[in-house]
């Protein structure tokens, strides 16, 4: 074989490989359906509504102002998750916005329950997970 045929197939291999390499590189990147920056200003926005929420609480409480707390602590873990799910704009993100949605459901109740006492808490934490389970599959049913 000659040089010259033997460097140019090497240099056009070496081409197509690096062309290759760059259209993989395009496809694998998730598209998302905002920018980046909207994505940021978004969570900033989520954030101070969140410390707006929060400084709300301060005026209750005891467990009232758990209560409070855990409202607002799931209130934002949704936001974001809906954020996210806007962001990315994918099957799985609106699962987990879904999911989010089921957790913090169970958060705020947990936290309603903790202001009982005896077996009654304890009906109401049974009652909780049972609706955090059926809640949970439905979500799973929703994605497929």
């Amino acid at each position: 074989m000659k040089r010259s045929t033997f460097y140019l197939t090497s240099f056009l291999a070496l081409f197509l490989s690096a062309a290759a390499l760059g259209i993989g590189a395009a496809v694998d990147t998730p598209a998302t359906l905002m920018s980046r920056g909207d994505f940021a200003q978004g969570k900033k926005a989520i954030e101070a509504e969140t410390r707006l929420a929060f400084a709300s609480c301060r005026n209750q409480s005891g467990s009232a102002r758990d209560v409070c707390k855990a409202e607002v602590r799931a209130a934002e873990r949704v936001k974001i998750a809906d954020l996210q799910a806007r962001y990315h704009g994918t099957v799985a993100a609106a699962e987990d916005a879904r999911l989010a949605r089921v957790k913090a459901q169970f958060e705020i109740a947990r936290a309603r329950c903790s202001v009982q006492s005896g077996e009654a808490r304890v009906d109401c934490l049974r009652s909780a997970r049972e609706d955090r389970s059926r809640a949970v599959e439905q979500a799973k049913l929703a994605s497929t």
